[in-house]
């Protein structure tokens, strides 16, 4: 069970990191600068995607110390 956690939990840091990036690589937002979706939807999507990254690499952690 702890090999699934650990497992679940760096996918999860990996998909944290996809969609930190994806406003400014794959999937890019408008160019003007005074839109919505420039300045407020891609940096809060990157924020919360580092934070769902920062959260998932500290519970792998954990699982992988308790193992």
């Amino acid at each position: 069970m702890k090999k699934l956690s650990f497992i679940l939990s760096v996918l999860v840091a990996f998909l944290g990191l996809l969609a930190a990036i994806a406003p400014y690589s794959f999937a890019k937002v408008c160019a003007m600068p005074s839109m919505h979706c420039h300045a407020v939807t891609a940096p809060t999507e990157f924020v919360l995607g580092i934070l769902i990254f920062v959260i998932s690499a500290f519970n792998a952690v954990l699982v992988w110390k308790k193992r």
